[in-house]
């Protein structure tokens, strides 16, 4: 086996659902435990506009009374720009939609 100076990447898809969103993270629901620390790529759609930007999980708690159900916090990377096609971007051009349906994203 000879070695190389190429990085590896590792890709791992996991389904979950966002409670919270905000311009500098979200509060995203998982079946799964992910460790803080962890940096993924989030992909999600606002109406039809698909978007994703770069995270780093802060913290992830399991939720009383709830087996195998956790609480991840996330903040977005600023590693590519706030444009079309970033959460962040969707975030600040979907507000008035958020305000109007902020029952849908709350805990």
């Amino acid at each position: 086996m000879t070695r190389t100076n190429h990085a590896a990447v590792l890709m791992r898809d996991l389904a979950m659902r966002v409670i919270d969103i905000s311009a500098s993270g979200c509060l995203i629901e998982s079946r799964r435990r992910v460790e803080v620390g962890t940096v993924g790529r989030l992909r999600l759609k606002f109406g039809s506009d698909e978007c994703a930007d770069d995270v780093e999980v802060v913290r992830c708690e399991r939720v009383e009374d709830a087996r195998s159900l956790f609480h991840v916090g996330v903040r977005f990377l600023w590693t590519t720009p706030r444009e079309v096609g970033s959460i962040r971007h969707a975030v600040i051009h979907h507000a008035n939609d958020l305000d109007t349906a902020r029952t849908v994203w709350v805990m």
